[in-house]
């Protein structure tokens, strides 16, 4: 008897919640939710049946989904009061503050695309996103107008301050929605339609923007509800077929997602707390879009602190965390933890780097028993593809998963493109209707990443007999530290451009916290005294302060090259980490 298979005819049959059926998609037949919402708007609408419930807390303001909706509506009324037309981008640019959340749903809720800058970006990252994007009205608070207010005339942006005062060429957030109803407009916003611009760093020298559609979003959005159940349910089917007690299957995720059924007062609400950034599809997506459908409390932080973290997790009773790694990690390293009361919590993990076996298991027992957790997606995916958890996780510690059903399927291909058998390691590839469009204004991109509904990742891996991932490598050219993508070309184009760098190579070296630490071997002139600090000094005037190298090797020799002169980057790597041995 195939379990899994069982389960998935099971959640997935007619008349089901989570029935299924085919969607035709740019020409490619996909599996597809029949009852999926029609766009984001439906999702947001979903809300409403927890009207007066918490949605979302940010240090002392609280607001309910019904209060949540009427400002959204007034940001949708006063776009459409606007010359804004359908497809429109519009741009975010904040911290995750409460304003964050209801620009986008105004955006969207109305058919415009939600184009949302990385908040770390310097000046002259955003003034290429700007640009590349067609940006009409920008949404930003004062740490980013700052880096802006020079260029906007040159831009011809339409610049909305939040929580900045009056500034010169802009209008403050209160005052752009003043006069606007705060009935939502019911425009008829078609599931095929563009919601969302975000950009990513993988190979290229700039990072691309990654369209994507209402339909891919509320799919992923299902997609989680779905998988979850189905794998809850095998095990409960095989737990059953085998005479066995069912106590070790767990809660129905459905508790999970859309709280218990019980009516006494002291039944846990679902409650998450936002952890990352709004502009990353982890922030977005796995956290703050799945938070409607099930009415689920979302608490934000100004930043990452530990502590304070720990402090909402016990005063907002919370049942989920999710996270980079580092962040679960930290919390179970506190030399506080013992101070805090975390019975509520019954999920914690997080995507967007790989999670060590020691990690997963700390989790299980300070924070989580049988709750740790963790999975694989991209941004051109919505951040969905792969997830284990519980008993599965304990025993594939090393694993991300297998895809999440019943939606998404995995594969890897060799360097021709040609598939590979279960076993054999090659490019990880993605496919599934929550996968974005197309890459923004780069077609030459989108036709090399992506066809027949399927997108390359860049990672490099392979799937054992059951179909769980393992990722062993990375084809980009890419580092992850810390749950962001940083491209090495694009670090490299700027340390090229100080006068005294004669040629450099960056690449990644494993870090505790972060997962990988930004290093950097730069060969000089044989008389340079430029200083590492110097060079770190120059890349800060150019780039993020995540993207400048942490760590910097000063070389006087030319840098090893490749039979075909290209510079030897994994030699020098491990030259460096020889070292550091």
């Amino acid at each position: 008897m195939n379990y899994y298979e069982t389960a998935i005819a099971e959640i997935t049959a007619p008349g089901e919640p989570y029935e299924t059926t085919t969607i035709t998609v740019r020409g490619t037949d996909f599996i597809g939710f029949k009852h999926a919402p029609q766009n984001l708007l439906e999702i947001y609408r979903s809300g409403l049946e927890h009207a007066q419930d918490d949605f979302y807390v940010y240090q002392k303001e609280r607001f309910t989904y019904a209060e949540a909706w009427r400002i959204a509506a007034k940001v949708a009324n006063t776009l459409l009061n606007s010359d804004f037309q359908f497809g429109d981008r519009v741009g975010i640019s904040l911290r995750n503050y409460p304003e964050w959340i209801w620009a986008f749903m105004g955006i969207t809720a109305v058919g415009g695309i939600a184009t949302a800058l990385n908040a770390w970006w310097t000046s002259t990252e955003m003034c290429h996103a700007i640009k590349d994007s067609g940006l009409s009205i920008l949404i930003v608070d004062s740490e980013r107008y700052a880096r802006i207010k020079d260029v906007i005339d040159d831009l011809g942006l339409t610049v909305i301050t939040v929580r900045a005062g009056d500034q010169p060429n802009s209008i403050e957030w209160q005052d752009w929605i003043a006069e606007a109803s705060d009935e939502m407009p019911n425009l008829h916003v078609p599931s095929a339609l563009p919601a969302t611009l975000l950009y990513t760093s993988g190979s290229t020298a700039t990072p691309k923007g990654v369209l994507s559609s209402h339909q891919a979003l509320t799919h992923a959005l299902l997609g989680w509800e779905a998988g979850a159940i189905i794998n809850w349910r095998a095990a409960q089917i095989k737990r059953e077929h085998q005479g066995q007690s069912d106590t070790m299957s767990g809660p129905d995720p459905r508790e999970r997602f859309f709280g218990s059924n019980s009516s006494t007062e002291d039944a846990i609400k679902p409650a998450s707390i936002l952890t990352v950034p709004l502009f990353h599809v982890t922030g977005l997506a796995v956290q703050m879009l799945t938070s409607f459908r099930g009415g689920r409390k979302l608490v934000g932080m100004y930043k990452w602190d530990v502590d304070e973290a720990l402090r909402i997790i016990q005063d907002e009773k919370i049942t989920a965390f999710n996270g980079v790694p580092t962040m679960s990690w930290e919390l179970t390293q506190s030399p506080n933890l013992d101070k805090y009361d975390l019975g509520t919590l019954q999920t914690a993990g997080g995507g967007g780097a790989p999670m060590a076996p020691e990690h997963s298991k700390q989790i299980d027992q300070k924070l989580a028993r049988g709750g740790q957790s963790t999975g694989w997606g991209m941004t051109e995916t919505q951040g969905f593809a792969t997830n284990i958890t519980g008993n599965a996780f304990k025993q594939r510690p090393k694993s991300c998963g297998q895809a999440i059903p019943p939606i998404t399927k995995i594969k890897t291909i060799d360097e021709g493109g040609n598939d590979l058998p279960r076993g054999e390691t090659g490019e990880l590839c993605i496919w599934g209707i929550m996968n974005c469009l197309e890459y923004w204004n780069d077609p030459e991109a989108t036709v090399s990443s992506m066809s027949n509904g399927w997108v390359k990742s860049g990672d490099v891996g392979y799937l054992d007999d059951e179909g769980f991932v393992y990722i062993t490598d990375r084809k980009k050219d890419i580092v992850l530290r810390g749950g962001e993508n940083i491209s090495c070309q694009e670090v490299e184009a700027v340390l090229y451009e100080h006068p005294e760098v004669v040629e450099c190579a960056v690449f990644g070296i494993p870090d505790a916290r972060l997962g990988e630490a930004l290093a950097s071997v730069v060969c000089v002139e044989s008389e340079s005294t430029v200083s590492a600090q110097d060079i770190q000094s120059w890349a800060q005037e150019y780039l993020a302060k995540f993207k400048v190298p942490e760590h910097i090797w000063i070389r006087g020799e030319r840098l090893p090259r490749t039979a075909s002169e290209k510079i030897y980057k994994r030699l020098i790597r491990q030259s460096i980490l020889d070292e550091l041995v």
